[in-house]
């Protein structure tokens, strides 16, 4: 029987260097691939799996993940709601007139008002600030140091 003589080197060594060399030239094309989701769908509810490989993702909308970490392999997903926390903002002191904010029309109101007590006729309890029953100085300071006032 006759043997064919191939290409491949007869010392182990070098098949081993020769081996690596081409395992070399070819990863950067291995590594230089990047994972991607190249579709998506929105979803109201109920599960979404989806598979590829060797990975696995599933998620809602509008619904808690049963955990707040998935882990698989070397990859990590946090999921879940984050969770914020909505504060009313401090009204204005100086917003006589109602509008959200302490301007030239609150300023207005307080001076139409300026003098008056509980029971005159051009009394605006809502100009009396301080609440001491009487629309005067007190009253134009704590305009005047809320002045500009947006919420």
């Amino acid at each position: 029987m006759r043997c064919l003589r191939t290409n491949y080197p007869a010392d182990p060594l070098k098949r081993t260097v020769l081996s690596l060399a081409v395992m070399l030239a070819l990863a950067p094309a291995a590594l230089a691939q990047d994972f991607d989701i190249d579709w998506w769908t929105v979803d109201g509810g109920g599960e979404m799996f989806t598979t590829g490989g060797e990975f696995e993702l599933s998620g809602t909308i509008g619904q808690p993940d049963a955990g707040a970490t998935m882990t698989g392999g070397d990859f990590e997903l946090t999921g879940g709601f984050w969770v914020v926390t909505l504060t009313e903002p401090e009204p204005c002191v100086g917003d006589i007139d109602g509008d959200g904010d302490t301007d030239h029309s609150d300023l207005g109101e307080l001076l139409a008002a300026w003098c008056t007590h509980e029971g005159d006729g051009n009394w605006n309890p809502n100009a009396d600030l301080d609440g001491d029953g009487h629309v005067g100085h007190g009253d134009l300071g704590i305009l005047l140091a809320d002045w500009g006032c947006t919420p």
